[in-house]
């Protein structure tokens, strides 16, 4: 199984409507004028749909593929769209489904059915693996920490758990063979074993920018958790802002996984500026972990020495062509939004312009191609023009792997909305190399101590019992 979706059926002409978007179309390798075959199991509760006939006639129609022209990439993308009285045996309105995509060769089979879903309980399946250390990726955004640790060499992707669909679909465009549940995650039920979790919660909930409901009215804590426990990882590693790991949502997670993952190390708080990158970020990262001899053999990673950047290596070559504005006119609306707003007062312009030689950036947040003081854009050598960052700069910034790209039909702005959002690449890649370290020094054959009791290990290194 390549993806599985979850959705609330809709109608079309008052009937239960079978729509098969973009994105399950072409993880299933269907094409525009392309005849599909489905059938309607009463039985088993679910329709079945495949581009080679079946065997028995019973219950059995046709549907053609379809397709939209994309307004990005100007290209058509292949869709299903069918409804019917015929499905209502199956489908209701406003109930949610699970569309499951498989693949094998040239044959492509989609399964939707009545979402499944056991509060205690998950499906949990071994995913082929080269041998490499299992990667199970919770709220992976676009996959761009997941390219991280893959690009060490040592990490396999087997399932990535994400909600918004173009970001799910820049995760199969980079992993196509990697098990995706694209929906929310309190609905996923299907989980791949995995040896290490990589976990990024929204963190709107606990930034100072966001709501600051640190999660009391979306929490996601119980999927997580439930998930987790079903992919049983030998680690479990959280990036997030220093804010959740003060909220009772992540106190409450740690309640739950200690009875399992009795060793924690963290929270660590660590700037991105400290590991190298010329751009300030700050998050904070913690393990868990269910043995001693791995509490014990794992090294947080310190920050190395190295030769600091200026801005000038990550800019486009010379010769580029790039949109320039007016930094006067940028300067009046700023001091109109002072005038109205007493906050915009307090902000600091002192690295809104930067220009080549300089060695810091403020953080570059989901919202970036706004103007806002607290952006950092660059600035001509009259110092009397900016620009944004373009999206090979920032790919540079966040060190992103080369392989790792996007696919055609994602509009410019949600690419950096994307990037926006996701994590330093300096300061994950040390974490996943670290993480792989404690495997190899396992492997090397330390005797393993009897466990008695759980520990916490902070970000000073002083050790505290966990209960």
């Amino acid at each position: 199984m390549l993806l599985q979706k979850v959705y609330t059926v809709s109608k079309k002409h008052n009937s239960p409507r079978l729509f098969l978007q973009n994105f399950v179309c072409e993880t299933a390798g269907l094409e525009h004028g392309m005849d599909l075959f489905v059938r309607i199991d009463e039985n088993e509760k679910m329709i079945v749909i495949q581009n080679r006939a079946f065997e028995e006639s019973d219950n059995i129609h046709e549907v053609s593929v379809s397709s939209r022209v994309n307004r990005i990439s100007g290209e058509p993308r292949p869709l299903v769209d069918t409804c019917g009285s015929k499905y209502s045996s199956i489908l209701c309105i406003q109930d949610k489904i699970e569309v499951s995509v498989y693949k094998h060769g040239d044959f492509s089979q989609i399964i939707v059915r009545p979402l499944r879903f056991r509060l205690f309980e998950s499906d949990t399946f071994e995913a082929p693996s080269d041998e490499r250390i299992r990667l199970l990726s919770v709220c992976a955004g676009a996959g761009i920490g997941t390219s991280m640790f893959v690009d060490s060499g040592y990490y396999t992707a087997v399932q990535e758990i994400e909600l918004e669909e173009d970001s799910a679909e820049v995760i199969k465009h980079n992993f196509p063979y990697s098990f995706l549940f694209q929906g929310d995650l309190k609905d996923c039920h299907t989980v791949a074993k995995a040896d290490v979790a990589f976990v990024s919660l929204d963190c709107s909930s606990h930034s100072n920018i966001g709501p600051g409901d640190q999660g009391y009215f979306n929490n996601l804590i119980l999927g997580t958790y439930k998930i987790l426990e079903a992919a049983e990882p030998r680690v479990v590693f959280f990036e997030n802002v220093p804010g959740f790991y003060e909220s009772p949502s992540f106190n409450d997670l740690r309640e739950l996984l200690t009875p399992k993952y009795p060793y924690f190390i963290g929270p660590t708080q660590i700037n991105s500026y400290d590991f190298g990158s010329i751009a300030l970020r700050k998050r904070t990262y913690s393990l868990f972990l269910q043995d001693q001899e791995d509490f014990e053999q794992f090294r947080e990673p310190k920050a190395p020495v190295f030769r600091r950047h200026k801005l000038s290596h990550y800019l486009d070559p010379a010769g580029t062509q790039h949109i320039w504005k007016s930094v006067d006119a940028w300067f009046e609306s700023f001091s109109k939004k002072v005038k109205k707003n007493n906050s915009w007062a307090e902000r600091s312009t002192n690295k809104t312009f930067v220009g080549a030689d300089d060695i810091e950036l403020q953080c570059i947040p989901r919202r970036y191609r706004s103007h806002s003081a607290s952006n950092s854009y660059v600035l001509n050598e009259a110092g009397d023009q900016w620009r944004f960052l373009t999206i090979s700069e920032l790919r540079k910034i966040f060190s992103i792997p080369a392989w790792f790209k996007f696919p055609k039909h994602i509009p410019e702005y949600r690419i950096y909305e994307m990037i926006g959002q996701s994590v330093c690449g300096r300061v994950i890649s040390a974490y996943a190399n670290e993480i792989c370290a404690m495997f190899f020094r396992r492997h090397a054959g330390l005797k393993k101590q009897k466990k008695e009791y759980g520990l916490a290990r902070d970000q000073d290194g002083q050790f505290s019992f966990a209960f």
